[in-house]
């Protein structure tokens, strides 16, 4: 039984004892009357006292409770004048103090985290207990894809692999870590981009390879050619040309980046492609947009860019009548092209430096065309669709930034 309920049983007796008391004065039984009322008085006094040190004070901690359910952290409780119930406001009080400052500490600590993942360059994918993506940051929404989901969803936990994206460059490192939330272990994966460290790896790698190359086989030309006949001074030539190639590969400058209308810089390139198809039977077709699309770019290596994936395209379709069409839509070029294809194991070694499946290639043109766009931060790929057998070589130009 509550206290409440105590307290009005306690009323009522009161009540009981003043109605006995009228009784009997109006009985003329005035030793029952005083009696009765004396004993209502102290009955009454007892209830006030009753009151102020047990009904009061239990109300104050009611409130309390109220408080906490209620997570008010911010209103304090009043002192009742009691040092038994004062002792145990104090304590409350204080440890309303300790919640809220670590409530505030929680949530500065949880903001700030948040900040941290939404701004990460590396792509932080949460999991539920069935496995199932349910958060992810904005670097992971763009890295994401098929390939990557489903490498993330087979790899162990504590395990670490890395995954190539099919007909591009780009290359991630993914981990599978856990954390605790509630007793239960809650997978998370992260996903590093390795693209350009791995790029540069390569590049200083091949640079020093070529120059040594290049240095050696130039000088021993220059000094045997005028020695030789015809044949063999022109055989030593095409060596020297060959070798050349290469070191045009390392001599790439950093693109010069200016504001142009991509479809204007297609369009000035179009009489030199026309008459790249001209002695094929592959027709070249241009789908460029009315409107201007704008861009930062070197028009310089962009149109070595552009004539290398059309050179390829023309080499992929061969002798046969083929189609080979230029789009632009805003922030986006792409080349399309029905040769036979690619598959998919070539698909996964494309833009892998010195790869060719031509019998006479140097695998120079893609990587040539990878140093070009990375240094434009454009995403780009090479693929063939399976549903319409068309190859599309797609370059995403980055937004421009206000300056």
């Amino acid at each position: 039984m509550k206290l409440k309920h105590y307290f009005l049983i306690l009323a009522l007796g009161i009540a009981v004892l003043s109605a006995i008391a009228i009784h009997a004065l109006f009985s003329d039984r005035s030793t029952l009357f005083y009696a009765t009322e004396c004993f209502a008085v102290v009955l009454l006094l007892y209830l006030a006292y009753f009151y102020r040190k047990t009904l009061r004070p239990y109300d104050t901690l009611i409130g309390g409770m109220e408080l906490v359910r209620d997570l008010d952290l911010t209103t304090r409780l009043a002192p009742s004048g009691q040092h038994e119930t004062d002792v145990i406001v104090e304590t409350f009080n204080n440890l309303l103090d300790r919640l809220r400052n670590e409530h505030l500490t929680l949530e500065e600590q949880y903001t700030f985290l948040c900040l941290l993942i939404e701004a990460s360059p590396m792509g932080i994918v949460q999991c539920d207990l069935s496995g199932h993506i349910t958060q992810m940051n904005p670097a992971a929404r763009e890295m994401l894809s098929p390939d990557i989901e489903e490498a993330l969803l087979n790899l162990p936990l504590g395990e670490v692999t890395t995954v190539r994206m099919a007909g591009a460059p780009q290359l991630f490192r993914l981990s599978h870590h856990s954390f605790p939330d509630r007793g239960y272990k809650h997978s998370f994966f992260l996903i590093e981009p390795m693209t350009a460290e791995i790029h540069r790896a390569e590049k200083a790698a091949y640079e020093r390879v070529i120059r040594m190359i290049a240095h050696e086989v130039n000088n021993s030309v220059a000094g045997l050619v005028n020695s030789l006949d015809d044949d063999e001074a022109a055989r030593l030539l095409t060596l020297s040309g060959f070798v050349t190639r290469f070191a045009d590969v390392v001599k790439v400058p950093q693109p010069q980046l200016q504001l142009c209308d991509l479809s204007e810089e297609v369009e000035a390139c179009k009489p030199f492609l026309e008459n790249m198809c001209h002695a094929s039977r592959v027709t070249i077709e241009f789908q460029l947009s009315e409107e201007a699309i704008a861009v930062r770019l070197d028009t310089v290596l962009f149109q070595q860019v552009l004539i290398n994936v059309v050179k390829n395209a023309l080499e992929s379709i061969g002798d046969a009548q083929g189609r080979i069409t230029i789009t632009t839509i805003p922030s986006q070029l792409t080349i399309t092209d029905n040769g036979p294809g690619i598959s998919p194991e070539v698909s996964a070694h494309l833009f892998t430096p010195f790869y060719s499946t031509k019998p006479q290639g140097q695998g120079i043109g893609l990587l040539l065309i990878r140093d070009i766009l990375t240094a434009h931060q454009c995403i780009f790929s090479l693929l063939t669709n399976p549903d319409d057998h068309l190859t599309r070589f797609t370059i995403q130009f980055p937004p421009i930034k206000p300056e």
